[in-house]
């Protein structure tokens, strides 16, 4: 990853968000299926500004409708063609940006494993298809190894 002064390591924003809010972090309430604190109020909570700019924070993903650095796909092509198998865990393939490399994985003759509930797009590419949850399934390879 190249030296970027506008990114913050996870663990420095965390300490600058405990200094500007303390006592948010005992405030702790339900734990949502995707890691997401619900909390009743936060209407008194700071939130840190960038570093470098001074401007809103935006988490280092890509958005819907975005597109993905031109650098971080080439990337991966190249992960992909050096792969010994593809595997894909708990996606749909809905976008594009997913369903490319499973199409170049098919294309090099790569086995293709896709581990989702429900239908995918790439389904007919795969080599293996488990319909099923990722975590039980993985659990269950690792107890077979």
């Amino acid at each position: 990853m190249p030296d970027l002064p506008w990114l913050t390591p996870r663990g420095a924003l965390h300490d600058r968000l405990a200094r500007l809010n303390p006592g948010y972090e005992s405030r702790v309430g339900e734990i949502a299926p995707d890691g997401d604190v619900i909390l009743d109020e936060t209407a008194d909570f700071d939130v840190a500004p960038c570093s470098t700019c001074g401007g809103d924070l935006k988490p280092d993903v890509v958005f819907f409708g975005e597109s993905v650095p031109k650098e971080r796909v080439a990337s991966c092509f190249a992960l992909v063609a050096e792969a010994e198998a593809l595997v894909v865990l708990g996606s749909s393939l809905q976008v594009m940006s997913g369903l490319r490399f499973v199409k170049a994985a098919r294309k090099s003759g790569i086995p293709v494993v896709i581990i989702n509930r429900g239908p995918t797009r790439g389904d007919e590419l795969a080599t293996v298809k488990i319909d099923a949850g990722c975590a039980e399934t993985l659990e269950l390879a690792g107890a077979l190894i």
